[in-house]
C-alpha cells in the first residue's frame, strides 16, 4: 500500500482557508477539497474481504479489478419520479469526450466514443433510462458524460520540486471526488486538516545555532504520531475505509454521467438531477479491459440515490466475454461458482 511521494511530503498543509475555497471551486469532475501532511500508509487488516493476487494484473488473463460507484442526487433530483422499465424516462445523451487528468501519458489508450456511448445506453436502460424517440418519446433529461483517466502528479526531479501543494491537493482530492463523491472529499478534508494541526502541535522550532539553547524534543514519536494521525485511525476503523482512501491515492480510470433537467438546456444555470461516478483501479490494467466491465457493472446504480460508495470486485471481463461493437455479453456454461461478489461495508 504505497502512497505517493507527493502525498507524503507537502508540509505544512494549505490553509483551512484556501482549502476551504478549493472545496468551492467548481471542477469537472467534481469539487476538491485539501491535502494531507505525514500521512503513513495504514496496516491491512488482518482479513481482508478483497481478492488479492501475488501475480501481478498485467500478467493475467482476466485479472480481478476492484471498482467504485456512486451516484448523488441533488434536492431537485430526488423530487423526479423514479426511472424503471416500465415507467421509462427518456433521454438525450451527450459526449463531453475524453480526458487526461493529473500526469498526462502519451501511450494512453482507451475505447472509442461510440463503444462507450453504447455501452453506457446499455447501463442505462437496466434502471428504465431510454434513449428519446421525438415526437413520442421527447427527451426530459439530458446526460453528459465524460471518460478518461486520473493519475496522481509526479515531480520530475524529487531533489528540486516544482509542484504546489495547492496543486497536489486539486489532484488527489478531485480523485478522491471521484472515487466517493463530494460527501467523501469534504470527510478527507476534515481528516486532513486534523492531521495537519496534529502535525502543527508536536512540530519544534529548529535547534538554536549557537548551541545556548538545548534542542527541543516533540511531546510524540513517529510511532505514536502515526497512531494517532486522524487519516490513519479512519483508514485501520474498516476496511473499506481503507480501500477507498488506496484507490484514491492510486492512478484510476473513470467515467462520469451526469443527467440534467433536458428543459434548463438553454438556462444559465443547468438544473442537475444527479451524477455518476465509476472508477476503477488503474495498476497493471489497461482502460480498453476495464473501462466496459466498470460502466455495465454500474447500471443499477443509474440515477439510484446512495449514501455512500459502493465497491465491487469482478473479473475484467465477467463470466463470458464483453462484445463492446453490440454490445452484449456472450454467456458461457457455468462451471464454478460466479467470480463476482459486492463488496458490503
Amino acid at each position: 500500500m504505497n502512497l505517493s511521494r507527493n502525498f507524503l511530503r507537502i508540509a505544512p498543509l494549505l490553509s483551512l482557508s484556501v482549502a476551504l475555497a478549493l472545496a468551492q471551486t467548481p471542477a469537472t469532475p467534481p469539487p476538491v477539497p485539501a491535502v494531507p501532511t505525514g500521512v503513513a500508509p495504514a496496516k491491512k487488516p488482518a482479513k481482508s474481504e478483497w481478492v488479492f493476487s501475488l501475480l501481478p494484473k498485467s500478467f493475467q488473463k482476466n485479472p480481478q479489478i476492484e471498482l467504485t460507484v456512486i451516484t448523488e442526487m441533488t434536492e431537485l433530483g430526488k423530487k423526479q419520479p423514479l426511472a424503471s422499465p416500465t415507467a421509462p424516462v427518456y433521454y438525450s445523451a451527450h459526449s463531453s469526450g475524453y480526458h487526461q487528468m493529473g500526469q498526462v501519458s502519451a501511450g494512453e489508450h482507451t475505447l472509442k466514443p461510440e463503444d462507450v456511448e453504447r455501452l453506457l445506453g446499455r447501463a442505462l436502460a437496466t434502471n428504465g433510462f431510454l434513449p428519446a424517440t421525438p415526437p413520442a418519446h421527447p427527451p426530459t433529461l439530458i446526460i453528459f458524460y465524460t471518460w478518461g483517466s486520473h493519475s496522481l502528479l509526479m515531480e520530475g526531479d524529487e531533489d528540486n520540486p516544482v509542484l504546489s501543494a495547492e496543486q497536489i491537493a486539486r489532484n488527489l482530492l478531485d480523485r478522491a471526488a471521484l472515487v466517493g463523491g463530494v460527501k467523501f472529499s469534504q470527510e478527507m478534508l476534515k481528516l486532513f486538516q486534523e492531521a495537519d494541526d496534529q502535525a502543527t502541535l508536536n512540530r519544534v522550532p529548529p535547534p538554536d545555532p549557537t548551541g545556548a539553547v538545548p534542542p527541543i524534543q516533540p511531546i510524540l514519536g513517529d510511532a505514536q504520531m502515526e497512531f494517532l494521525n486522524p487519516i490513519n485511525r479512519f483508514r485501520q476503523a474498516d476496511p473499506k475505509n481503507d480501500f477507498l482512501v488506496e484507490q484514491f491515492t492510486n492512478d484510476v480510470y473513470y467515467v462520469v454521467a451526469s443527467a440534467y433537467d433536458y428543459a434548463s438546456i438553454n438556462a444559465k444555470a443547468k438544473r442537475l438531477y444527479w451524477r455518476t461516478r465509476m472508477t476503477v483501479g488503474a495498476q497493471g490494467v489497461s482502460q480498453e479491459q476495464t473501462l466496459p466491465t466498470l460502466i455495465v457493472s454500474a447500471a443499477p446504480f443509474f440515477g439510484k440515490e446512495m449514501t455512500e460508495p459502493e465497491i465491487l470486485s469482478k473479473r475484467a471481463v465477467p463470466e463470458g466475454q464483453v462484445e463492446i461493437g453490440t454490445p452484449t455479453v456472450v454467456e458461457t456454461p457455468a462451471v464454478a461458482p460466479a467470480e463476482t461478489k459486492a463488496i458490503k461495508p
